[in-house]
């Protein structure tokens, strides 16, 4: 089991490390969640093939990079076809 991403702020904080390296903290805890490794492919009907890559996030929906695909809202959908998260399979980078 992994520690939850806010461990190195917490342990920042006790030790007195200033506030502004907790961004940068937050970000490498992040960088270390396996969600982030998968990359998912739309397989709807419609699509020429859209993958949905956590590392970048997605413009279209506003969704900030190092989004897991797990954490998209129920509702988003494919910025191409328009298929929902259903359609999406998993595959490794």
């Amino acid at each position: 089991m992994t520690a939850p991403p806010f461990f190195p702020l917490r342990r920042a904080l006790l030790a007195g490390l200033p506030l502004l390296m907790a961004p940068s903290l937050l970000r490498a805890a992040a960088l270390d969640d396996p969600r982030l490794d998968s990359l998912w492919r739309c397989m709807g009907s419609e699509c020429p093939g859209y993958v949905y890559d956590p590392r970048l996030g997605e413009a279209a929906w506003e969704n900030p990079p190092l989004t897991p695909f797990e954490e998209l809202p129920d509702d988003w959908s494919c910025p191409r076809c328009g298929a929902g998260k259903l359609e999406f399979h998993r595959f490794a980078r």
